[in-house]
C-alpha cells in the first residue's frame, strides 16, 4: 500500500531505504479536536522516522522536549536520540521509501519533507518490549 508522509522537518531519505514510522496518539479531549484548533505544534501531527538502512532517526524538537525547542540556533542543543517516553504511541510500521522531496520554506527559514512510501507492515517489537505496544 502506498502512503504519503509530510514532515515539518528535513528527512532526506534516499529511495529504496527501509524506514520505521512512529505515529503518536492525539490525547486532546474530543471537544478540542476541531478545525479551529489544528494543534500543528503537537507531536501527534508529525511522525518520527527511523531510517532502518542507516540507523538515523529524524525527529522534531517536540518529540524530545516539552514546550519550546530548548535553545536557539547559535548554541548546539543536547537533544536525546529517541522520542520522549511519555508520548503515547498510536502505531509503528515499516515502509520502503519510493520518493523524497525536501522543500525550503523561506518564511519559516527551515525545511519540510514529503516522503512517498510503500507500507511493508507492522514493525517488529524491540527486545523486551510487549507486542501490544506496537499496534498497526
Amino acid at each position: 500500500m502506498e502512503a504519503t508522509l509530510t514532515l515539518n522537518y528535513p528527512a532526506p531519505i534516499p529511495a529504496g531505504h527501509e524506514i520505521e514510522v512512529t505515529e503518536f496518539a492525539d490525547t486532546r479531549p474530543e471537544k478540542k479536536r476541531n478545525s479551529w484548533n489544528p494543534a500543528w505544534d503537537q507531536p501527534f501531527r508529525h511522525p518520527v522516522i527511523l531510517d532502518v538502512t542507516t540507523n538515523i532517526r529524524y525527529l522534531n524538537h517536540m518529540h524530545v522536549r516539552r514546550g519550546d525547542n530548548g535553545g536557539n540556533s547559535f548554541v548546539p542543543n543536547d537533544y536525546p536520540l529517541e522520542p520522549r517516553t511519555d508520548l503515547p504511541v498510536r502505531r509503528v510500521y515499516r515502509a520502503r521509501v519510493k520518493e523524497c522531496a525536501i522543500v525550503m520554506v523561506e518564511g519559516l527559514d527551515h525545511q519540510h519533507t514529503k516522503l512517498v512510501v510503500d507500507v511493508i507492515g507492522p514493525a517488529p517489537a524491540a527486545a523486551g518490549e510487549p507486542e501490544d505496544r506496537r499496534p498497526y
